[in-house]
């Protein structure tokens, strides 16, 4: 399954890298969103939900405490979309208590780890961290 995505996220970040550099950073913003889209429904909406308000996801009823709005981050930092924080704890580099211990957070270990070996390999995995970060800030509450 990971393998797949993995060829699946490459392709389309290279692609959104060159819609890019031709001059066309609308389409390179939209194929980005694509892309943190897909991964946050496969990594996030069970919990989150769908809506990523927390109360739709398939498991968010498990809880004794509902899964965080993330949809409302920005107005709960003061307007600003805490970018490097949502990146910290999808990677795992903050403690959220739900997803489990810095050592063995519930995706860090999967979304932080290379997508493949070599000198690019750890751009791309912080690359693909980024598109859910980016994905999450375009669902903000106005």
């Amino acid at each position: 399954m990971r393998s797949g995505f993995r060829g699946t996220v490459i392709g389309l970040l290279a692609c959104a890298a060159s819609v890019a550099t031709s001059g066309n950073a609308r389409a390179a913003d939209d194929m980005q969103l694509e892309v943190g889209k897909k991964q946050y429904m496969q990594y996030c909406a069970t919990c989150h939900g769908p809506s990523g308000t927390g109360t739709d996801g398939v498991a968010s009823a498990l809880f004794t405490k509902a899964p965080t709005n993330l949809t409302l981050l920005a107005k709960n930092n003061g307007g600003e979309f805490p970018m490097m924080e949502v990146i910290g704890i999808v990677k795992g580099d903050q403690a959220i208590a739900a997803h489990g211990s810095r050592k063995m957070p519930v995706w860090g270990q999967i979304l932080g780890k290379p997508l493949e070996d070599g000198m690019y390999g750890q751009d791309a995995a912080d690359a693909q961290i980024l598109t859910i970060g980016k994905y999450l800030e375009s669902i903000q509450a106005k």
